[in-house]
């Protein structure tokens, strides 16, 4: 078991992509100065230029900021609104100090209107400070794989060193999607905010919610050093983009976002690389299979060769059903796009029972050896006879 270990590692994980080669004519009409198209399963990149480019990025600082707020679950806590969030700069949702809110109804506050002061409540509410809650923000971009980012406040106001890149900001967004909560409120179109001193509405300023078919959100931004910022997905056929496109102007703004969705949907398809359960080797004998554990797959585009396939199984002498026997590499070695644990589909078969056909040998041989000696003996015996013998002649003649 010790010796599969090493090849289980991160099996249950996606890895770091690779960029696909686009072989599709690039869209144009593109003004944003970095964007980046990629698979919302996978985390394939479809597209992208300058991925790289640390650009500040205005309010779409504020799905990181939603992003820790749904990882820790209790979206449902009610806290009581800080003096430092109420009269914040920007756009804002009116906080009163001492006005109890649930965090659930922040989170509506700050994605659907972009809330500055929301923003900063929710980092006052979930660190206990705005500085604890920025460190936070850093260590989970760090860990997401978001090196090309670093931030200084939970909204986006600009500060001249915080900044973050396309594909970070498609890192991130990936991570915050695959949250329900996160999900689900960021795709509200309208929400009633309890504010003070009577509920008012909020109304979704991402547009594409109405105008773009299968459109989930995400999130634009806004600030003069930033220019435009959008974060959009969308989903159709039962594929999930994401696009984002930085530092473009309010002409391009929504079209940039669509014409990056509307690219990937129109030449790439989702191809089944590996299914789940599927057998992709077989024991010594044939006793059991070595299954994919998870399934995986990939979208292709117009040309593109399906990825290949390493199988790397090591049965140990003996195994039960269940239990990992190997891995299989999607991809290139070097750079695997995935990373899928096997396991056997059945149990080793057990052993053979014992023979007695090696205790009749043994005894054979023994035997053979006590003949052997017997026979040696005999034979001394009879040389020493003659011997004397001999030397009795030999006396009697002198």
């Amino acid at each position: 078991m010790r010796r599969i270990v090493p090849y289980l590692v991160g099996a249950a994980l996606v890895l770091g992509l690779a960029p696909a080669p686009a072989l599709a004519a690039a869209p144009t009409g593109i003004a944003a100065t970095a964007y980046e198209l990629i698979d919302f399963q996978t985390g394939q990149v479809l597209l992208s230029h300058n991925p790289d480019l640390r650009l500040p990025p205005a309010s779409t600082t504020k799905i990181m900021t939603a992003l820790l707020t749904v990882m820790d679950g209790d979206i449902g806590r009610s806290v009581k609104v800080s003096p430092k969030a109420y009269g914040v700069e920007g756009s804002s949702v009116y906080l009163e100090p001492g006005q109890r809110l649930t965090l659930r109804a922040l989170l509506y506050g700050l994605l659907l209107v972009s809330g500055n002061d929301a923003a900063v409540e929710l980092a006052i509410a979930e660190a206990g400070s705005v500085p604890a809650f920025v460190a936070r923000m850093n260590s989970e971009a760090k860990a997401l794989g978001a090196t090309g980012t670093t931030f200084e406040n939970p909204d986006g106001l600009y500060l001249p060193g915080h900044m973050t890149t396309a594909h970070d900001l498609a890192l991130i967004t990936r991570a915050a999607l695959s949250y329900p909560d996160f999900r689900r409120i960021d795709a509200t179109r309208t929400f009633m905010f309890p504010g003070q001193p009577k509920p008012f509405e909020l109304m979704n300023q991402n547009l594409l919610l109405w105008n773009y078919p299968g459109a989930i959100g995400v999130k634009i931004g806004y600030t003069v050093q930033a220019k435009n910022s959008i974060v959009a997905a969308a989903t159709r056929h039962g594929v999930t983009l994401i696009a984002v496109a930085l530092h473009t102007d309010v002409q391009h703004n929504w079209s940039d976002a669509e014409t990056l969705l509307n690219w990937g949907f129109a030449n790439f398809h989702p191809v089944l690389v590996v299914r789940p359960g599927q057998a992709l080797a077989r024991a010594p004998g044939g006793a059991a299979r070595a299954v994919a554990a998870a399934g995986f797959s990939w979208l292709a585009g117009p040309g593109q060769a399906v990825p290949h396939v390493a199988v790397h199984v090591r049965w140990p002498s003996a195994w039960r059903a269940g239990e990992p026997v190997g891995m299989a590499v999607v991809g290139p070695k070097r750079s695997p796009l995935a990373v899928l644990p096997l396991t056997a589909d059945g149990a080793s078969p057990p052993p053979p029972p014992p023979s007695h056909a090696g205790l009749w040998y043994l005894a054979a041989g023994v035997l053979a050896l006590l003949l052997l000696w017997a026979w040696r003996r005999r034979r001394r015996r009879r040389r020493r006879r003659y011997r004397l013998r001999f030397m009795r002649v030999r006396r009697r003649g002198l």
